[in-house]
């Protein structure tokens, strides 16, 4: 389920498949009794961290719903709602704990710049907006954090980083806690908010709190974030001598509370901000229509509620809901509406399958929202194809020995699935290596002309932007005119102004000798690259537990396992450790597969008259060319085009360079998502492509 491309929201043709495709119906239409784990409601962690497989979390989440939310606390006797959230307004939840406060100021201006500086950091802002002395302030905070221990480190790390620059001069940045004392309950939330602004007025900070009073719901006013006992007792005596005759009592440590604040932090309106207790507190979520929208997000909407608690540390978001309404979501997030019904079946099957096989991985939850188990975006890929099939596969999972299997899948195999051995080192009973139909990811694609410009750059560009001029250069290779003004030169045939940027740009009139022709880059075929010797030794260095030796000469594929997967890489000549083979591709900048070929353009061999050879690179200096005029011109200079006998055409350069021309996208192991499609429009059934994938399976029902 890691790294996987989603596929493709087109409906192409079906491929032709071959009859060692087919599955014989007798054994694909195998559906057994079995004793099935049944799962009603399903935990989705949407942000989570465990510290081992998955890490993803925010400081705060924010919420909102179009018909509003009922927010308050779940316990082991049921859920009380404390407070309701309008239709349509946003409302923002952080576990209560300790923060570093950098700055207290009435200028708006000053407390954002402040915020935006810390945004591109670790330690992430939130500004309070609250009245002072008759005056309104802003404070600007970074965390929270879990201990007051890891806030003191953030202030020095803050201290000395780059929105330090954004510190106020001679500023004092103080850490602040969870330790409070309570000014007293009252009846209602408007008599609670009276008192604090009272309290305000005369320079107390003073916040109102939803707690429970003799297990009922109460308002109280809290003063103080001490971030320690000597702290808490000189917030105590201040606050009684700004307010003579104030009595204050001790918070209870364990009580369950949200504690409001205006936060101010984002470039929309202000929101309520509920921070909670983080010792065993879970919050509640439950939104009124059915769907909650989480800002964080994307403003994705889910079904069901969410719970929100503090787990490992860090904020922890569950969405819990029906399990079969989850399935509805996951296989459209990974897959789509408009594929073939037998396609979206086996699908429902797989996922039904993982995420049962899983247990309570996270220890609060079964499962992420990530690829890192298998996608889950919530309400946008539901649809009704999707929707029945996961119906009619209803229970349905797939067992091995009456157990349940883990059935990996992922985007693309490239034409040929992975066997274990070659993907993660170690043998999986019923995966191996088969052919896969997978060139639908393709179909459609346009072509790339792959372009040598009169500097010598080369690079691919677009085939509709140029025009066969009808003419051939000297060496009997085609030129093309461009069509179109800044039109751009890229790397690989791909569009990706992050990661495959433009390296020139041409206008209409301007010709351009055609190396070749390639389709887009796409999850069945795919050229990335190329890549400098020093970039690309940095990048394998900073994955591999024992670094090369620079500098990077050469890197070749040394062994390839049954499907063409790279198993073992040389650098330099010697192998490439990596625990599994698997790892390869997260060595070369996220590489789509290991089935790959690498291109050297800084290495090949000159064929002399008398047949002596000679290849670069080499130690004995440059290789030269000479023209027919008698000047010699160094061969392997930048942009220099050869062409071999057979007719192929290569691009070399005087420095290493490598570039992967490669198929597939994910590990390979298991269901290929586009195999399945190609399958399904070829006649096959959905058991018959769970059985094509997974070897020796039963399909099991409850």
């Amino acid at each position: 389920m890691t790294r996987r491309q989603r596929p493709r929201r087109h409906v192409w043709a079906a491929a032709l498949l071959a009859a060692a495709l087919c599955v014989p119906a007798a054994v694909a239409d195998n559906v057994a009794e079995a004793a099935v784990p049944k799962l009603d409601q399903i935990r989705v962690a949407l942000y989570i961290t465990n510290g081992k497989t998955y890490n993803s979390t925010v400081p705060a989440v924010t919420l909102s719903s179009p018909a509003g939310l009922d927010a308050g606390v779940r316990t082991p006797s049921g859920v009380r709602v404390w407070t309701v959230v309008p239709p349509g307004v946003q409302a923002r939840f952080a576990a209560d704990g300790y923060n570093v406060l950098l700055l207290e100021t009435a200028d708006a201006n000053a407390a954002k710049t402040l915020a935006q500086a810390l945004a591109a950091t670790q330690d992430k802002p939130a500004v309070f907006r609250a009245a002072k002395l008759g005056q309104t302030v802003y404070r600007v905070y970074a965390g929270p954090y879990a201990t007051k221990e890891e806030a003191t480190a953030a202030k020095q790390r803050i201290a000395a980083g780059g929105a330090a620059a954004a510190l106020p001069k001679g500023g004092t940045a103080t850490v602040t806690g969870p330790h409070r004392w309570s000014a007293g309950t009252f009846p209602s939330e408007a008599a609670a908010r009276q008192q604090a602004d009272a309290l305000r007025l005369k320079g107390v900070d003073a916040w109102v709190v939803a707690t429970e009073a003799a297990g009922q719901l109460a308002f109280a006013v809290w003063i103080g974030e001490a971030a320690d006992a000597e702290q808490a007792s000189a917030a105590k005596a201040q606050a009684e001598k700004l307010v003579p005759g104030l009595a204050l009592l001790p918070v209870d440590a364990a009580a369950p509370y949200l504690l409001q604040r205006e936060d101010v932090t984002g470039p929309t309106a202000a929101v309520t901000h509920y921070a909670f207790n983080p010792n065993e507190q879970k919050v509640w979520i439950s939104p009124k229509d059915g769907v909650t929208a989480v800002a964080e997000k994307g403003g994705r909407q889910y079904r069901g509620n969410l719970e929100l608690s503090r787990h490992n540390g860090k904020l922890a978001v569950v969405n819990e809901l029906p399990f079969e309404q989850y399935l509805v979501s996951v296989v459209g997030g990974e897959m789509s509406d408009g594929w073939p019904a037998e396609a979206l079946k086996a699908q429902a099957v797989s996922a039904r399958t993982f995420a049962l096989a899983q247990g309570l991985k996270y220890q609060i939850a079964h499962v992420s929202d990530s690829t890192a188990d298998q996608a889950y975006y919530g309400v946008e890929e539901e649809g009704r194809n999707v929707s029945a099939a996961v119906a009619a596969t209803a229970g349905e999972v797939l067992t091995a020995n009456g157990q349940l299997i883990t059935p990996f899948f992922y985007s693309n195999g490239g034409g040929m699935t992975g066997d274990p051995v070659e993907v993660w080192g170690q043998p999986i009973p019923y995966l191996k290596a088969t052919a896969s139909p997978d060139e639908g990811a393709q179909a459609g694609k346009p072509q790339w002309y792959k372009v040598a410009m009169a500097n010598g750059t080369v690079g691919y560009v677009r085939s509709d932007l140029v025009t066969d001029s009808g003419t051939t250069n000297a060496a009997g290779l085609k030129v093309v005119t461009v069509k179109g003004t800044g039109v751009s030169i890229r790397p690989a045939p791909y569009v990706d102004n992050a990661n495959n940027a433009a390296i020139a740009t041409v206008n209409a009139g301007e010709r351009l000798v055609a190396l070749g022709t390639t389709p887009e880059s796409n999850a069945y075929g795919w050229v990335r690259g190329p890549y400098k010797a020093d970039v690309l030794l940095k990048e394998l260095n900073g994955a591999l537990a024992s670094p090369i030796a620079g500098p990077l000469s050469t890197l070749a594929v040394s062994k390839r396992g049954p499907s063409g997967r790279a198993v073992e890489l040389e650098a330099n000549g010697r192998p490439v450790p990596v625990a599994k083979p698997d790892q390869y591709r997260g060595a070369l900048f996220d590489a789509p597969s290991t089935r790959f070929e690498i291109e050297e353009t800084g290495r090949y061999t000159v064929l002399g008259a008398n047949g002596q050879t000679r290849s670069l690179p080499e130690s004995a200096g440059a290789l030269y060319a000479v023209g027919a005029s008698g000047t010699a011109s160094a061969l392997a200079k930048p942009g220099m085009i050869v062409l071999g006998g057979g007719g192929a055409v290569r691009d070399i350069t005087k420095d290493p360079q490598f570039r992967l021309v490669g198929k597939g996208y994910g590990h390979g192991l298991g269901m290929s998502q586009w195999g399945a499609r190609g399958l399904a429009e070829a006649g096959t059934d959905y058991k018959g492509i769970l059985h094509h994938y997974y070897t020796g399976v039963t399909i099991a029902k409850d």
